[in-house]
């Protein structure tokens, strides 16, 4: 089997901004949805204590990652069977179509029941799509990626995720300070969604024009597909292994860090602190903007000391900031002191940055090409659920029944231990093995790996 042509660095931008383009609509909608809370809540969930309503909608967008694992059954072995590319248009266009779909819902008041059921079913819809979108476009990226820099091209997708969380941000507080109320609840909230029609068509039209990755295209050349993907990555205990790795060695420590960060954080400053929607916009998208940078720059560390050892490092380093942070967020917000409250969520947002970027590359690493895309899928969607979907709601109700404003942050902390542990005790090592092997490099090339699992 040929080694393949390694793709140029502008071919490589190019593949990573169309690959980014799902990703960046993944957390512009889910960010949106978050922003928007206090008015979907009223608009959508209506109920006499506002504790009640506000768990409502946090359970709400924690639904959408329970459909999540559908959308990998469904659509992962699809990209292993039939193609990375062909699979990660069709999860764009189930994802956008649902995103659009919300922006055009009659509201409680207009339909009754319907409209939180109609609701709720378009946020199982695009847990679907999303199930099968991020993994497909990691895939594609890996794949096309030149030996050594998997890390940095793949993080570049974890930073565009913070390109959605600022659009979001941006645009939903433009649109508070630009409409009155009436005029906000009345058709302004619907903005946000409707603009993903665009994104999505232009990302749709951008990928059908790609190739595809070098890896699937020797594969399937060579006769090499796996024929049942799904079965491959569930019914073996090497498999099983490498889920279990990556759900809580990467994807659970990216789940607690980033949803405690930036969802909760958003949860924690209008809902527990009562700040206002705009104020706690422009904080936390002056704190993304800043962190945003540095997920290339630990993606490209991580192609030089190894995932496991940056990970393992932003997660020790998040876990003691984390508490006092949170503590001095409460202290600014109680003197007004709004740049220290935007200072304190931009250093956790970095160390979010310092454990989210090296979790593409180091999920991929953990299965063979013929059953990757699935594999990757499993261990997010499993991460997803066991550390991420539910945090916001699970904080919020802990600070509800306790009183204190910071056992949110606590139990963000303690799901973090498994985390460190697996990373540390396991990841670490697991890695140092790889690559110490005869011949091994850090981070093997797309087809050197491919020729090598097929001839063994």
């Amino acid at each position: 089997m040929k080694n393949r042509t390694t793709t140029s660095p502008s071919g490589m931008m190019r593949i990573v901004g169309a690959s980014s383009a799902g990703t960046m609509l993944e957390y512009y909608d889910f960010f949106a949805y978050v922003a928007l809370t206090g008015t979907l809540t009223k608009l959508f969930l209506p109920a006499s204590d506002p504790v009640v309503a506000t768990l409502l909608a946090a359970a709400t967008f924690g639904v959408s990652y329970l459909a999540r694992p559908l959308g990998t059954i469904i659509f992962s072995p699809m990209a292993d069977r039939i193609g990375r590319k062909k699979t990660f248009v069709v999860t764009l266009g189930v994802m956008g179509v649902a995103t659009v779909a919300i922006g055009c819902l009659p509201t409680y008041a207009a339909a009754g029941s319907f409209a939180p059921a109609a609701l709720l079913f378009l946020r199982v819809v695009q847990g679907v799509g999303l199930g099968g979108e991020y993994g497909s476009a990691v895939v594609y990226v890996t794949e096309h990626a030149p030996a050594g820099r998997r890390g940095r091209y793949t993080s570049v997708l974890q930073s565009t995720a913070s390109v959605g969380l600022l659009l979001a941000l941006v645009l939903v507080s433009l649109l508070k300070v630009s409409l009155d109320s009436a005029a906000f609840a009345g058709w302004g909230w619907r903005v946000p969604f409707l603009l993903s029609a665009p994104i999505v068509l232009v990302a749709t039209l951008v990928r059908l024009r790609m190739s595809e990755t070098p890896v699937f295209t020797e594969l399937r050349n060579s006769g090499q597909l796996a024929k049942s993907p799904l079965l491959d990555t569930v019914r073996t205990w090497k498999s099983w292994k490498a889920i279990l790795l990556a759900t809580f060695g990467a994807q659970g420590g990216t789940s607690v860090t980033l949803y405690t960060s930036i969802v909760y954080m958003l949860y924690f400053l209008q809902t527990v602190l009562k700040v206002d929607e705009t104020r706690t916009n422009v904080c936390l998208a002056i704190a993304i903007l800043i962190a945003a940078p540095c997920y290339p720059l630990f993606g490209a560390l991580s192609d030089r000391v190894g995932r496991s050892r940056v990970m393992l490092l932003g997660i020790l380093l998040w876990m003691v900031a984390a508490y006092p942070a949170f503590a001095g967020i409460r202290a600014a917000v109680h003197s007004a002191s709004w740049t220290a409250v935007t200072a304190i969520i931009t250093v956790l947002a970095i160390l979010t940055a310092m454990v989210m970027a090296p979790l593409p590359a180091f999920i991929t690493e953990q299965f063979p090409p013929q059953s990757r895309t699935t594999g990757f899928g499993f261990a997010q969607q499993l991460g997803n659920i066991l550390f991420g979907g539910f945090l916001p709601l699970i904080s919020l109700s802990l600070v509800s029944w306790t009183g204190n404003q910071l056992a949110g942050v606590g139990y963000s902390i303690v799901s973090l231990l498994p985390c460190l542990a697996v990373t540390l005790f396991w990841g670490v090592r697991s890695e140092r093995a790889r690559t110490a092997r005869p011949g091994a490099s850090p981070v093997p090339s797309a087809s050197a790996e491919t020729t090598g699992r097929l001839l063994r």
